[in-house]
Parts: structure tokens; C-alpha cells; sequence
């Protein structure tokens, strides 16, 4: 059956295409540098971060790039808790905690705590039969001293 949101109206189906693409942005940021990673997102979408917010897929490709600049950074995010509520037929809200562990040099990169817990609120909605991403949201809850990401550093004053 399908609905507005993503085309899916079974709950177990429904679970699993939020968490597919939730996983799958993530892997996409830590496994490919974040190329492609923009279509994840509604041609709209936000993505908002503690540094900077990037509207459009244009915005959040040059995002990820200013991420590849920063050099040969490895990095793994870790998603856990993932609740999912809000489907109203159009739109669908994922919550979860994010955990960050990064370095920069080769594999194996030495094991440092965590650089960053994160609580990530995720707005999806149906698009072209696909579940993507409207507006991503993340708030730094925890954050190393020395964190090196171009994204959770804080805004300048």
C-alpha cells in the first residue's frame, strides 16, 4: 500500500525505508566523503548543523565538499535509538543519537573517545515515490575539546 509519505502505508515497511535512509546518508558521509550525499535531501532540504545550515542540494554538496577540504579525515557516525513518529500521510519524523568518532590519516586511524554525540531530528517526506530528507537537524549534546568537525564547530559571533 502507499501513501504521501514515501509511498508507504505498512508500518514494518515503513520502519525499515526510515532507517535505510538514515543509515544510508550516514554510510554515504563516512564511506564516500559525502559525493551524492545532497540526494539524500528534498532539492529544498535543510540541513542544519551547529556550524553552519545548508538550504538546497546545491548548498549541502559544496558542504560536503568544505568537509573533503578539510583533508583525509575518516570518519564513523554512529546512529542508535531511532524512533520514528509524526506520519500524518505526508510527512514523518525520525529521532535518534548520533555518535561521531573521526581522526585524520590512514586505516587504522588510532581509537580516540568520541568526538561528538549529537540528537538528530530528521523531517521526511515523500518525494518522486522515494523517502528523502527535508530538514535534517542536529544539536551537539556532548563535544571533544580538539574536535576537528568543520560542521559542529560553533557558529562565529
Amino acid at each position: 500500500m502507499r501513501s504521501q509519505a514515501g509511498g508507504i502505508t505498512d508500518q514494518a515497511a515503513l520502519l525499515t525505508a526510515v532507517a535505510g535512509l538514515v543509515h544510508g546518508s550516514w554510510w554515504n558521509v563516512d564511506h564516500e566523503h559525502g559525493y551524492g550525499g545532497e540526494k539524500f535531501f528534498l532539492p529544498d532540504g535543510v540541513c542544519e548543523m551547529p556550524a553552519m545550515t545548508m538550504s538546497g542540494r546545491d548548498a549541502i554538496a559544496d558542504g560536503y565538499a568544505v568537509r573533503r577540504a578539510a583533508g583525509d579525515r575518516v570518519s564513523r557516525h554512529l546512529v542508535s535509538n531511532l524512533q520514528v513518529s509524526g506520519q500524518d500521510g505526508s510527512q514523518i519524523v525520525a529521532r535518534y543519537a548520533l555518535v561521531l568518532y573521526a581522526g585524520h590519516g590512514s586505516l587504522p586511524v588510532s581509537m580516540q573517545l568520541p568526538q561528538a554525540v549529537c540528537d538528530v531530528e530528521d523531517a521526511l517526506t515523500g518525494y518522486d515515490d522515494d523517502l528523502l530528507i527535508a530538514h535534517r537537524r542536529l544539536e551537539a549534546v556532548f563535544v571533544a575539546e580538539g574536535n576537528g568537525s568543520v560542521m559542529l564547530r560553533s557558529r562565529a559571533t
